[in-house]
């Protein structure tokens, strides 16, 4: 991890709260310090962390083959493999906070002399205990990604940059009114991996250091907040691969029928995506992954009209053919249920929706979507649409 143990000197003056420190400067000094971070730019240790898993994970999955897990069992497994990453990232985090106050006590008790083996000693551990507990939720994204069945490319990982980009919130959303998120979207499209990881990197080694700073303290702190973390960013994450497995089932079939009106269902999903007046973060990245599948002129064009008034937008779904109405539409649905609850906003927008397309509203279906969405994770062969059924589903 790195070639030569940091001075005590330079050490001292890394942490945060001691002199020659001044925030940020003082996180990225230790970083440096601890071999962590890149005194170059495009670089970081995040970074490299990152692509080193993706190879290890690619190696793997090509010698293995995944458990496959049924329907019914998808949401208990997930939540249990989040479950577990909490439990490995909160020991770790008390470890951590033990070796940093065994270090404070050394130092205190040997009047300064024990420091010099004790402070560099828990500087390591702090940083083993930040590459351990990022490593845990790569393990953890990877993981949920197999349990929903959702393949990402190691050798193109832009997705997932996206989506830590959005969990670790490197990306700042200036919205003006009525974007609801169109500029975040438009920004993590062409994200930069390094970037991210580097900003990534900075806030972990930062929050790292504040924790583990305090004596005693630490330890509770590190466990808690290292379990709280990796809850949010499992959840975060488990609801995005929910949405990508539910919609990649209904656009397996409806984007097929629907090629020459892809550009419509992606609006729609705008629409119903931000009708509550806002965009989670794992509607943010499925947009992104959306329209990064379009090119450069059809992106460009679709993004222009995410707007906050859908009317003109339904006035041109009258324009789709008869015969794949019931795919657009089984599509819409899907968005508006794969959180678990159909606003009375969303609600508006499928009725417009339905009486554009000649169809019926039917509130019950949506009922019985959500219900398995909630029991199961995904939708299943119970679920069945009203007049059209997709393969498998």
């Amino acid at each position: 991890m790195t070639d030569a143990l940091p001075s005590v000197t330079t050490l001292e003056t890394s942490l945060p709260g001691t002199p020659g420190a001044s925030g940020a400067n003082g996180v990225s000094a230790l970083g440096q310090n601890l071999g962590v971070l890149e005194r170059r730019r495009g670089g970081g240790w995040f970074t490299k962390l990152f692509a080193y898993y993706l190879r290890r994970y690619e190696a793997k999955r090509t010698k293995t083959q995944a458990a496959i897990v049924s329907n019914d069992q998808i949401s208990d497994v997930a939540r249990g493999a989040i479950f577990k990453a909490c439990v490995k990232s909160s020991l770790s985090g008390a470890a951590a906070g033990v070796v940093s106050t065994a270090a404070t006590l050394v130092t205190a008790e040997t009047e300064g002399l024990g420091g010099f083996v004790a402070v560099p000693l828990a500087a390591l551990t702090i940083g083993g205990e930040m590459m351990y507990r990022s490593f845990v939720h790569l393990d953890l994204t990877m993981q949920l990604a197999e349990i929903f069945q959702v393949r990402f490319d190691p050798n193109d990982p832009d997705d997932l940059w996206r989506l830590y980009a959005l969990v670790f919130k490197t990306h700042e959303e200036e919205a003006g009114d009525g974007d609801a998120g169109r500029a975040l979207v438009s920004e993590v499209i062409d994200v930069e991996g390094s970037q991210v990881g580097e900003k990534i990197g900075s806030k972990v080694l930062g929050e790292s250091v504040a924790r583990n700073i305090i004596p005693f303290v630490g330890i509770v702190s590190s466990a808690v907040t290292n379990f709280v973390v990796t809850r949010r960013l499992g959840d975060t994450v488990r609801r995005y691969m929910r949405y990508q497995r539910a919609l990649h089932d209904a656009f397996a079939h409806a984007t097929e029928a629907c090629r020459a009106n892809i550009d419509l269902l992606i609006e729609g999903m705008w629409f119903i995506f931000t009708a509550d007046g806002h965009l989670s973060p794992e509607e943010t990245a499925t947009l992104a992954y959306l329209l990064d599948k379009l090119d450069p002129i059809s992106r460009s064009a679709v993004e222009a009209r995410f707007v906050e008034d859908e009317l003109d937008w339904a006035n041109r779904i009258e324009s789709i053919p008869e015969e794949t109405r019931d795919q657009f539409l089984h599509a819409l649905e899907v968005a508006a249920c794969v959180d678990k609850e159909v606003s009375l906003p969303e609600r508006k927008i499928l009725r417009r929706v339905a009486h554009h397309l000649n169809r019926d509203f039917d509130l019950d279906h949506l009922k019985n979507m959500i219900a398995e969405f909630e029991e199961y994770g995904v939708l299943t062969k119970k679920t069945k649409h009203r007049r059209w059924v997709p393969e498998g589903g």
